[in-house]
């Protein structure tokens, strides 16, 4: 994918996290993202039921890291949102991961600053 074309599909990504709650698993992941403007953040390693407790409606965007913990957290997570009657979004931690070539989201914000950088280069 082009850099042109990665930096359109992250803002739209972007907007999307700005629409409704994002569940992360820590501190490291949440404050990264806070960085980037997303301030509806939660973090969901060890309190994923007090998280889901404070959203009320909407569609959650869970991401968590694309690794065995992080895989076994958005399962859980989708979980128990789906039986408070909240939509989960999967698919944009996939999407998101994918377009700034990361595994770990607390690496988001250096990502994301390496994107821009690249794009700038090349116009």
């Amino acid at each position: 994918m082009e850099i042109k074309d990665r930096l359109k599909r992250l803002g739209k990504l972007l907007e999307r996290l700005k629409e409704g709650y994002v569940f992360v698993e820590g501190k490291k992941d949440k404050k990264a993202l806070e960085k980037l403007g997303i301030t509806n953040v939660l973090t969901i390693s060890g309190n994923l039921r007090l998280s889901c407790d404070k959203v009320e409606k909407g569609t959650v965007v869970v991401l968590t890291d694309l690794d065995r913990r992080g895989d076994e957290l958005a399962v859980a997570a989708k979980d128990e949102l789906e039986r408070h009657s909240i939509s989960v979004d999967l698919e944009t931690r996939k999407m998101l991961a994918h377009t700034l070539r990361i595994r770990y989201f607390e690496d988001v914000k250096r990502a994301y600053d390496e994107l821009i950088k690249e794009g700038e280069k090349n116009g």
